[in-house]
């Protein structure tokens, strides 16, 4: 459906000589980034496919960027998208709530297995309508903090947007869904102080000294107290400067592997989706519950800014980085609760898999926080 729209648009717009319509930064920018993604394709020695082995190829990366500019272009945020995603989320929030009582309504687990024996008696934790929950975490940090800021507008029936504002946050909480919890904090750690600011400047200085002063408590805990286990006793080690290969559920090792493929060909990069072809990284864990071995292959970064940079290289990282700033500078002026939801989106994908199942409605929130507000 994407490259129908695609290919309507772009008859649409020579038809009606639209061109002015898609003039501008951000139509320009979406432009040069897809053009560098077909540059690095022509230009990998690798076996790449249009649509990528895990749909990250040219292919796709040029309809986001044609979907981008086409929401620019040509849309504008409105009221019934934030209704619209209330109800998707709350969908997603209520499959979830009964995958966590034990049942499989959809099939999603193995035949006699649960959500629970995920890591234990087969691979990856799955849940909602999304599968993974890293990809359901990525969806509602990005979900949740824009229902839940639109809920303090002026209209009283935006307060039943916090009903699936408050399951999406609580979803992303039980899913364990971590990356997505951090982008959750990061979000409300920028919208109090600016909200606060636009009453009064004094106190929105104050609420970031008391933030940054929660950090360094925060920090302090960890560093002196650290749990046995987890993440926190991960981020303990790390502030010791002790760090082990398999930290955040081997990102580290992951990381390691993206910045080695990276320093191979780092202005054109392995062309889009060329990860999963060019690492060798692989982990076995063995189970004593189950007595099962399970073997895993990263074919992701896991981190969308370092996978652009290993796929497209610098200046495909840097069209990137401009795609998302230009429409954040543009959103804050026209929608401030969705650039502060993207906000929330792009500090999980530091941590995050960028995936087909998220990533076209977050490049269409981008092109709407990029466009020209109505008159």
């Amino acid at each position: 459906m994407t490259i129908v729209w695609a290919v309507l648009l772009i008859f649409a717009v020579l038809k009606e000589r639209m061109f002015r319509a898609v003039r501008g930064v951000f139509p320009a920018l979406a432009a040069a980034f897809a053009l560098w993604a077909a540059v690095s394709a022509l230009a990998s020695p690798y076996e790449l496919t249009a649509l990528g082995r895990g749909y990250d190829g040219p292919a796709v990366l040029c309809l986001y960027a044609l979907t981008a500019a086409g929401c620019c272009a040509f849309g504008n945020m409105r009221q019934r998208y934030v209704y619209l995603l209330a109800v998707s989320v709350t969908l997603c929030c209520a499959l979830a709530f009964i995958q966590l009582a034990g049942f499989n309504p959809l099939g999603l687990y193995p035949e006699g297995y649960n959500y629970y024996d995920g890591g234990v008696w087969y691979n990856g934790r799955f849940l909602g309508t999304m599968g993974n929950t890293n990809l359901l975490g990525a969806f509602l940090s990005l979900a949740s903090p824009l229902l839940a800021l639109n809920a303090a507008g002026a209209c009283p029936r935006r307060l039943c947007l916090l009903l699936p504002a408050a399951a999406g946050c609580l979803t992303i909480i039980l899913a364990g869904s971590e990356a997505g919890l951090l982008g959750l904090l990061a979000c409300a750690a920028i919208a109090i102080p600016y909200y606060v600011n636009q009453r009064n400047r004094k106190a929105a200085m104050l609420a970031l000294i008391a933030e940054a002063a929660a950090l360094g408590a925060f920090l302090i805990f960890v560093y002196f107290s650290p749990p046995q286990s987890g993440t926190l006793r991960e981020l303990s080690e790390l502030l010791h400067g002790r760090a082990e290969p398999s930290f955040g559920s081997h990102r580290l090792e992951i990381w390691a592997e993206a910045a080695r493929l990276t320093a191979e060909r780092p202005i054109l990069g392995g062309g889009p989706g060329s990860f999963a072809l060019r690492s060798g990284v692989t982990f076995e864990r063995f189970v004593p519950e189950s007595g099962v071995t399970l073997r895993t292959l990263a074919d992701n970064a896991h981190s969308e800014p370092l996978a652009a940079l290993c796929d497209l290289g610098a200046p495909g990282l840097a069209l990137w980085l401009l795609l998302r700033v230009r429409a954040l500078r543009r959103g804050f002026k026209s929608c401030a609760p969705l650039a502060l939801a993207l906000i929330s989106y792009h500090v999980q994908a530091l941590f995050g898999i960028g995936s087909c199942l998220v990533l076209p409605i977050v490049y269409c929130l981008t092109g709407l926080a990029a466009a020209e507000p109505d008159e």
